[in-house]
């Protein structure tokens, strides 16, 4: 009985059901320190923590004032934290551990780098991010894998977080004008390029191209907005840590929209029907000799095209039917039962010791919303590309920040902006896991539109080739080729009809 309720609560841990109940105690390693982590998490991945430490000496006498650092990384992939934590006083004279995220499932081990006194020791915690979910044979699914294809079930999926640094992120009356600019290609140097010539509702907002074409070509592929309110971070690099940040970009961009703030509020002035919305908003428009007013006008803009994109939100697809069904012990309906391959492709997915999968494309999203190095900057002139190396410095710098003058957001609410990783070699060569939703409709795949095709994409993972920057985090797999074709087929289970209101996928009137 007592092995099945450890592995209960385990399970009730990794789901975020139950909080668990006093810290967890280790002695140092050379015996200096008692240290006590007290990790009760409610979501255990993908959500940024708050913990309690204390610190004794081996007598029980309370450390007071020790530097304190915390690194960690992964047991079983060679795979750190996404964050840089910080540990801090805390009012009952123990510590504050903030800013520690889980990106992935599996075991993490925590090292804590403890200086006082001239004494320095180190201390060590294990923390288990997930269920570990094993392939079975079975016609059935396990107790633990209901949990995990759950988690994945767009059921489970939230309401898009509030964005705190766009004041009208959730207005109604900002997405209609947010819609009219997505649509509109007067915001470009030659008139034919739009926000949704890159990412066009029918192709699952991408546009089916290797590379994304504006006024002229661009490096990078185009990746799908559905669901972009999700992340935290935004294009591949994560040089943008706002939807509204990011849509500024492409507008002064020389190869996407070709054009200036300047062009873009020249445009909306003389738009009788774009300044009265814009007025409606944020007040009167500046003039156009008001270079501190443009700056603040086109930023509001971006907030206007966020609004729209926010809207635009995945809906449940054959995979979230047949959970559906699952999770409620029914039969699906005809048309949403899995075929023999499919099912076999899902439980290869989740499995823990064969696919691995959900350690990045996890959560209802399909996606960790972080930065990995899988060896996919290895074709052509993409191979010395830098990734999230170069784009949280982008994002740090950027004066459209969480932390800039054009941010709502209150001082002290950039968490993902203050606890950011900003150095250390897993960032070299890494890109942020896409959403693996309407993968059908979204090729060519990666961050430089690498893989035509599905199938090419998922080899990727059978033959693991080096990367030429930094150090890939894939491994061999215990896999068949087949099995890795059964993926395919599961995968193709995540296409559907996109969530938003159905004018928003059309041009306006």
């Amino acid at each position: 009985m007592m092995p099945r309720i450890l592995a209960l609560l385990a399970a009730l841990l990794a789901a975020g059901l139950w909080s668990g109940a006093g810290a967890e105690t280790r002695q140092s390693a050379g015996g200096h320190y008692r240290v006590s982590l007290d990790a009760k998490a409610k979501t255990p991945w993908n959500a940024m923590q708050s913990w309690r430490l204390s610190v004794t000496r081996a007598d029980g006498t309370p450390v007071r004032g020790a530097a304190i650092e915390i690194t960690g990384g992964t047991l079983d992939h060679v795979h750190a934290l996404p964050t840089r934590p910080r540990i801090s006083a805390h009012p009952d004279g123990g510590y504050r551990v903030e800013g520690v995220k889980f990106d992935r499932q599996g075991r993490w081990q925590l090292h804590f780098d403890i200086r006082a006194g001239g004494i320095r020791d180190q201390a060590q915690f294990e923390v288990q991010a997930s269920v570990a979910v094993w392939a079975s044979l079975d016609d059935e699914w396990t107790k633990d894998e209901l949990t995990v294809l759950r988690s994945l079930w767009i059921g489970s999926l939230p309401k898009p977080p509030p964005d705190p640094t766009n004041a009208v992120a959730d207005d109604a009356r900002a997405a209609e004008f947010g819609h009219r600019l997505f649509f509109d290609n007067r915001l470009s140097a030659n008139g034919q390029v739009a926000c949704v010539t890159c990412h066009i509702p029918e192709l699952a907002f991408t546009d089916g191209r290797k590379n994304a074409r504006g006024v002229g070509l661009m490096a990078r592929n185009a990746p799908t907005i559905i669901g972009a309110a999700y992340s935290p971070w935004q294009f591949w690099d994560g040089r943008k840590d706002s939807q509204w940040a990011q849509a500024m970009g492409p507008l002064e961009s020389a190869v996407e929209h070709g054009t200036s703030r300047d062009w873009i509020i020249g445009v909306a002035s003389r738009d009788l029907d774009y300044r009265r919305r814009y007025e409606a908003l944020f007040g009167p428009l500046p003039a156009m000799t008001n270079a501190a007013g443009i700056d603040a006008a086109f930023a509001n803009l971006g907030k206007a095209i966020a609004a729209y994109e926010r809207t635009i939100l995945p809906a449940p697809t054959k995979f979230d039917r047949y959970v559906e069904a699952v999770l409620a012990g029914r039969t699906p309906a005809p048309a949403d039962q899995f075929s023999i391959e499919e099912i076999a492709g899902l439980r290869v997915f989740i499995s823990d010791n064969q696919g691995q999968c959900i350690r990045c494309h996890n959560g209802p999203m399909f996606t960790d919303n972080h930065f990995h190095n899988i060896g996919s900057q290895v074709v052509g002139a993409d191979a010395d590309e830098q990734g999230r190396s170069d784009g949280i410095k982008s994002a740090l710098a950027d004066a459209a920040n969480c932390r800039g003058a054009f941010s709502d957001a209150p001082a002290g609410l950039c968490a993902e902006l203050r606890f950011a990783k900003r150095a250390g070699a897993e960032l070299a060569g890494a890109f942020k896991t896409p959403t693996l939703r309407y993968l059908v409709r979204t090729a060519p795949y990666m961050h430089a539109g690498q893989f035509q095709t599905l199938e090419d994409a998922i080899w990727q993972y059978r033959d693991v080739p080096p990367a030429t920057v930094g150090e890939t985090e894939l491994t061999r797999l215990p896999m068949s080729d087949a099995q890795f074709r059964q993926i395919e087929d599961f995968l193709k289970t995540l296409d559907g009809p996109i969530r938003a209101p159905e004018h928003f996928l059309k041009p306006p009137n």
